[in-house]
């Protein structure tokens, strides 16, 4: 990987991406197309100083819009597309479609342009739909949100891109990723587990499939590697997620065992949480969408994610972390969130 292009460098995902990549000397230069810098002073503390460095090349664009101004870029080796939108709650139903449909075309479109042969494209296991039910690469897609809709026809576009042809495509199916900058689900639940009082709102024992950022960053590079080499197939859908399907409680445990955190936990019954949610349904709804008491960010820990990596299990990856070890190397590298 002499030359590569990201999109949505900046995000949390980007970032690391990035750091991983120059720490070990993966590639020459990296291009990083993004509209904004990161918000948060971790992340952008990082990219500042690749930018002083001049080992990453920042271009300002919306991939909304057509990318036909960069016909300087060529010898490009690798784009990895990682721009979307994608939290929920948070946005409008056609940002969704706007984003992750119209820049995977975009995208697709600019390979060919500048004759780049191989995208990395991160999906998401949304595309799956909700329901208790064990979900594997085999499971047929059903997404019920507009963010796994959109993520779906994106994984179209890009399986169009590459059909009957000598191209490299590799789609991952992230689960929830955490560590250092995250800002996200397992963030807050380390914030809210500090606090002195926990409550398991009827979730207990619901999985929640998990990675840890640098074990999918592995996963990723480990199958392109193999695609490279042709060992594996140049066309490869997989689900970036732990090989263990953790459950609400293992996360809890984890992180009260490993940082001796001394709340008290209670346990909610499932059904008089969502009876009580329903009631005040009224109010929630009507709560910022990064507020905790957000009526879909509630309803949320109510939907079990129990995903099975059975591609990396069948082609004998070694996985490099289990959470507690994940936990343990996140608060060492940003102790200020723990």
């Amino acid at each position: 990987m002499n030359k590569i292009i990201i999109t949505g460098g900046f995000g949390f995902i980007g970032v690391n991406f990035i750091e991983y990549l120059l720490n070990n000397k993966l590639c020459e230069k990296i291009y990083v197309i993004d509209m904004n810098k990161p918000i948060d002073k971790y992340l952008e503390s990082k990219i500042d100083k690749f930018i002083n460095e001049k080992k990453i090349i920042f271009i300002n664009h919306d991939i909304r819009k057509p990318i036909n101004q960069y016909e300087a870029l060529k010898d490009i080796n690798l784009i990895i597309n990682l721009a979307a939108v994608h939290r929920m709650p948070g946005h409008n139903d056609f940002e969704y479609f706007e984003t992750n449909i119209e820049g995977a075309n975009n995208i697709c479109k600019f390979a060919d342009k500048i004759k780049c042969k191989n995208i990395i494209f991160t999906s998401s296991i949304s595309i799956y739909g909700s329901g208790s039910h064990t979900k594997d690469e085999d499971t047929k897609p059903i997404p019920d949100t507009p963010y796994g809709k959109s993520k779906l026809e994106a994984e179209k576009i890009h399986e169009e891109w590459q059909k009957d042809t000598d191209k490299t495509l590799l789609i991952c199916r992230p689960g929830v990723v955490f560590g250092p900058g995250e800002n996200g689900n397992v963030t807050r639940l380390v914030k809210i587990i500090k606090k002195k009082i926990f409550f398991y709102l009827g979730n207990k024992n619901l999985k929640k499939a998990g990675i840890y950022i640098f074990e999918l960053i592995n996963q990723i590079l480990w199958i392109y590697e193999n695609q490279l080499n042709k060992k594996l197939p140049n066309n490869i859908i997989f689900n970036g997620v732990n090989k263990n399907s953790y459950s609400m409680k293992d996360y809890v445990e984890n992180i009260r065992k490993i940082y001796d955190y001394n709340s008290t936990v209670f346990n909610l019954d499932k059904k008089l949480f969502l009876t009580l949610l329903n009631l005040t349904s009224f109010i929630t709804k009507n709560f910022k969408s990064d507020s905790n008491f957000n009526y879909v960010r509630l309803k949320k820990l109510t939907v079990s994610n129990d995903i099975i990596p059975k591609f990396l299990i069948e082609n004998k990856y070694i996985f490099k972390y289990d959470l507690k070890s994940s936990l343990i190397e996140w608060s060492k590298a940003k102790s200020n969130e723990w």
